[in-house]
């Protein structure tokens, strides 16, 4: 009896093991993906359903509503740091653009300054016809400069799982 049991819990320990190296290697190149540096500031973003925004804000007030062409709606969220001294840069003007495969373009939209547990940050709701990827090129002013600093990333539909 003790061996059997003694050999379950060597399973459940060696099984433990392998998923948390199997989650370990799948969210290390997610992760890395969120933070991008250039030219002197540090870029980290995330894509969140609207609706995990919406239970703490409301979208009307800080990006004037939903879009208007339906699909799956978005919220980009990105906070920028001076990489030098790592402090959060609060005075940019941020401009993001979401491309598809397949789709026409839109505009580019301005991220909204706004406050994430009281930190400055910046979003923007996009809504979206597929589950990705998404293709962002973001750009960023910072008020001493003149030039834009322009970032690019992709992403997948935060509701992929659920389909």
């Amino acid at each position: 009896m003790r061996t059997i049991l003694l050999q379950a819990q060597c399973w459940r320990f060696a099984a433990t093991t392998w998923l948390l190296l199997l989650l370990i290697t799948m969210l290390s190149p997610a992760l890395a993906q969120s933070r991008l540096e250039r030219s002197g500031v540090t870029l980290y973003w995330g894509l969140v359903p609207a609706a995990v925004v919406a239970d703490t804000h409301a979208l009307a007030e800080l990006h004037g509503g939903s879009p208007k062409g339906g699909g799956q709606i978005h919220h980009l969220v990105v906070a920028l740091y001076d990489s030098a001294s790592g402090r959060r840069i609060e005075d940019a003007v941020v401009r993001a653009q979401i491309s598809e495969a397949g789709i026409v373009d839109e505009p580019a939209k301005y991220l909204v300054p706004m406050k994430v547990n009281d930190q400055a940050s910046y979003g923007q709701v996009f809504g979206v016809a597929k589950d990705g990827p998404y293709r962002f090129r973001l750009w960023m002013r910072l008020p001493p400069r003149t030039e834009e600093i322009e970032f690019k990333f992709e992403a997948w539909s935060p509701h992929r799982s659920e389909r």
